[in-house]
């Protein structure tokens, strides 16, 4: 590459160091380089596009960026990928929404750097209840209208609703390593709402157990979608139109280029080569030769339990690699299901328990699934649809291929037996699983002051930017934040209020 000088390195393309690379370039005028080890730009955030794909490259880039493994496909990868059956498809490697569209961090921060993003929002949805299915569209769920509940329910899950919107960011951080369940058992003793604050956490962080969820996260992305003005059926989420949330990290690579900064693909990062406490350079390899680039600042935006394989362990505490390296983390069974016409007419539809500890698992295991081209054409060809699927599983449940293939078992049969016709419209699937949905999961202990923050305090010059440090909520939305949080830190000039809203900041 050409010996120029640059004042930051970025480490990933992911959301996180793309944003945190976008701010330094635009409003800093800093001089950003961006080492992706991927063949191309997106970290965790890899869309396909399925007429135009080859299935190695496929299988590549789901398990080295999206930390997700192929499980089967109907029919066969091969088959699959070469046959033509999915021309016209457009779908993730994982499940990704963008939580309150356009209120939430993402198309916020990307409109104040002049981006804007194709954005679908979810205007239906859809609750199962005792084999009966609930629709809700527009915001028709607003005031605790949920016809399964009686009365007493429905007051006690607004009561808490209020309690939970009308708390400022430092009384929800006091809860961040307080459970879910603890909490809510000290609110209530009413069984149905109960129920639908575990089923409504585990659809924000991808938990299903409500002693693994953090109270004050999940009351954080409460109050944000609260305050936001959204609902489960008026835009609370929405997807990225085609071709798919690649877009997010490219857009903010975009304006590092556009601000004379470099993006460099298929360059991994080998070392960050610290001396005297802090950060020199970094070594790299480009265009299949390792290359020394001296740098005085460094943003890791990796997931930060994997941090040690290019920053030397030496440079921290014991203490502080002991808790890094236990961090665990949320996975999640991942299916796409082809069809040759439209089934399903809710855009968002949450099932409380498909499987549950008669099957092995730990509790009731949730299921949410989108039907992502009734939200956006453009992601299946005229006349079909494209459904993403997902169960919450933890990170050990995702090695137990018994327990994956039950999940997924349970999945199908949900959907063929509660919608007429899903059976004989279905003409490919596609079943992938992950450990690493959210990488550090929103848990008691592993949120808030738990994780690392954005400036190390070992290390002069090292900054990180990801979802599994210094931020709130989940995914997409939390790795912007962390990139925000990460460019204030090295500029000195607090971002995160001068783009975002009080209620996204915290």
């Amino acid at each position: 590459m050409p010996r120029e000088r640059f004042d930051v390195i970025v480490i990933g393309a992911g959301a996180g160091g793309s944003t945190a690379g976008a701010i330094l370039a635009a409003r800093e005028g800093m001089k950003v380089l961006v080492l992706e080890k991927a063949p191309r730009v997106g970290g965790r955030d890899i869309s396909f596009e399925g007429g135009r794909e080859d299935p190695d490259v496929y299988l590549s880039l789901l398990a080295e960026a999206a930390h997700t493994r192929y499980v089967k496909s109907e029919p066969p990868l091969e088959e699959l990928f070469r046959s033509g059956i999915l021309e016209g498809f457009c779908f993730e490697a994982g499940i990704h929404v963008l939580p309150m569209t356009e209120k939430g961090r993402t198309a916020t921060c990307l409109s104040y750097l002049g981006k804007s993003l194709d954005l679908h929002p979810a205007l239906s949805a859809g609750w199962w209840h005792k084999g009966n299915l609930y629709r809700f569209e527009q915001g028709s769920e607003k005031g605790g209208q949920f016809p399964w509940m009686d009365e007493e329910a429905r007051r006690e899950v607004g009561r808490i609703n209020r309690l939970m919107v009308k708390m400022s960011a430092q009384e929800a951080h006091a809860l961040d390593h307080v459970s879910l369940q603890e909490w809510m058992e000290g609110q209530t003793a009413n069984e149905a709402a109960k129920e639908f604050h575990y089923v409504n956490a585990t659809m924000n962080c991808t938990l299903n157990y409500p002693w693994t969820i953090s109270a004050g996260d999940n009351i954080l992305m409460n109050r944000a979608v609260a305050r936001a003005g959204k609902r489960f059926s008026f835009g609370g989420c929405s997807t990225v139109g085609a071709p798919g949330f690649g877009q997010v990290p490219g857009k903010f690579c975009e304006v590092i280029r556009e601000n004379g900064g470099t993006v460099l693909v298929a360059a991994p990062v080998k070392e960050v080569l610290i001396e005297g406490g802090k950060v020199k350079a970094v070594l790299a390899e480009i265009d299949g030769k390792r290359e020394r680039i001296d740098c005085p600042i460094v943003v890791s935006s990796g997931i930060v339990q994997e941090m040690f394989d290019y920053v030397p362990e030496r440079h921290f505490p014991e203490s502080f690699v002991r808790r890094v390296r236990g961090f665990w983390r949320a996975g999640a069974g991942l299916v796409y299901f082809g069809l040759s016409r439209e089934v399903i007419s809710e855009h968002l539809t949450f099932v409380p328990a498909v499987a549950g500890r008669e099957d092995g698992f730990e509790g009731d295991v949730r299921m949410g699934f989108w039907a992502s081209s009734s939200m956006d054409p453009s992601r299946a060809p005229r006349g079909s649809q494209l459904v993403d699927a997902y169960v919450s599983l933890t990170d050990r449940e995702t090695w137990n291929p018994a327990l994956v293939e039950t999940a997924y078992r349970k999945m199908k049969d949900f959907l063929e037996d509660r919608y007429p016709g899903f059976r004989q419209a279905l003409a490919w699937s596609l079943y992938t699983v992950t450990d690493s949905l959210i990488p550090v999961a929103q848990a008691p202990g592993q949120v808030g002051d738990a994780r690392p923050r954005a400036k190390c305090p070992w290390v002069e010059g090292l900054y990180f930017a990801s979802d599994t440090t210094e931020c709130s909520m989940a995914a997409n939305d939390a790795a912007v934040h962390a990139g925000i949080l990460a460019a204030s830190r090295v500029s000195g000039r607090d971002y995160v209020r001068e783009i975002l809203p009080e209620y996204l900041q915290e």
